[in-house]
């Protein structure tokens, strides 16, 4: 299998991707076999508060986003994966604001915040994430919700901050250094791994150096990822403005960030009895062909390690999450919101 044909499938696993919706519909009537017309589909105005940045925090120079809506306390903060940004919580973030002050967070370079001087690392990115809290007036406490990347940012977040940081929801988190673990499994095909990933990054990066995809190129189509047949025409129109150059290198830094043991102190956590829920897609990597080291010796790890994530806290809980692939808050969102409400309860009884 070539690096092409692994990676689109893979990209489209891992990051934000949406599912697409059959587009015909053929009806069958008088015995004649008559394709008709497709029926127009709604459009889904959950995503259109995405179109436009929220509260643009200046941290020094240079602007962070932070997508906020809903009142009261504690104050959710969405943190998404290694791929994406604050539109990838338009499924849930609307729900949480019903009970709750909830914001999700742009990392630099990503949605509409504004590039760091370089591409960052993890501890960069928790550090922009603090500064745009404290200067943007978002109080805490805070219930932090990381997705995939997004969930090792939050426990590093809790661990340098951790008056700060009152409950945890976890989303098929990524373990810290899990490169490094996978790299080590006597499977590990490097054609297969995120070095490929990597490589195919820097090339998109190459391309939006020149300027701005065209939306109906293939490149564009490569490098970014569909989106579902009921989003709007406001968004589908900024659509390609995500994809710049600064993004790209940004996700092959961050994913650096996954071959060190800088950070594994932080899945060894002493967070008491803090409100803490672990998500695991039950078909985490449904996708992928039956043999890879994602359907053995690395999903073994990859459970083991939400497992003992759970146990950081006396009242941690380990949920898997049936029919979902690696992207829950998209593919079966009243997972995540039922795990919040689970923290926000435990966090209001005991006040």
């Amino acid at each position: 299998m070539n690096m092409r044909q692994y990676i689109v499938p893979w990209l489209l696993m891992r990051t934000f991707a949406f599912s697409a919706v059959p587009a015909v519909a053929l009806l069958l009537s008088m015995g004649d076999a008559l394709a008709q017309p497709a029926p127009a589909i709604a459009e889904d105005r959950r995503i259109l508060p995405y179109t436009q940045p929220g509260q643009l925090v200046d941290i020094g120079g240079r602007r962070i986003n932070m997508q906020c809506a809903g009142t009261g306390g504690p104050t959710v903060i969405l943190m998404a994966g290694l791929f994406s940004w604050s539109v990838v919580w338009y499924k849930t973030q609307p729900v949480i604001a019903q009970k709750t002050r909830v914001c999700a967070f742009d990392r630099a370079a990503y949605g509409f915040s504004d590039p760091a001087p370089r591409p960052q690392i993890v501890s960069e990115v928790v550090e922009d994430l603090h500064k745009a809290l404290q200067i943007g007036s978002i109080p805490g406490p805070y219930v932090l919700v990381g997705h995939s990347l997004g969930g090792l940012e939050a426990r590093l977040y809790a661990q340098r901050w951790p008056e700060e940081v009152a409950g945890m929801v976890l989303v098929d988190t990524s373990p810290a250094g899990e490169m490094l673990l996978e790299v080590s499994l006597p499977d590990y095909d490097e054609a297969e791994g995120r070095e490929s990933y990597a490589a195919y990054t820097l090339h998109c990066a190459l391309l939006a150096a020149h300027g701005p995809f065209e939306p109906s190129s293939a490149e564009f189509k490569d490098c970014s990822a569909p989106l579902p047949s009921d989003t709007p025409a406001a968004f589908r129109k900024i659509w390609p403005r995500f994809f710049t150059a600064d993004y790209f290198a940004n996700k092959v830094s961050l994913m650096s960030s996954l071959y060190t043991h800088r950070y594994d102190s932080v899945d060894h956590l002493r967070l008491g009895a803090m409100p803490l829920v672990v998500l695991t897609a039950k078909n985490t990597w449904g996708n992928t062909p039956a043999g890879t080291r994602f359907t053995g010796t690395f999903l073994k790890f990859w459970l083991a390690q939400h497992e003992a994530l759970a146990h950081l806290s006396s009242r941690g809980i380990h949920r898997f999450v049936k029919g979902s692939g690696h992207e829950i808050q998209l593919e079966k969102p009243q997972a995540v919101i039922d795990a919040v409400d689970d923290v926000l309860r435990q966090l209001h009884a005991f006040r």
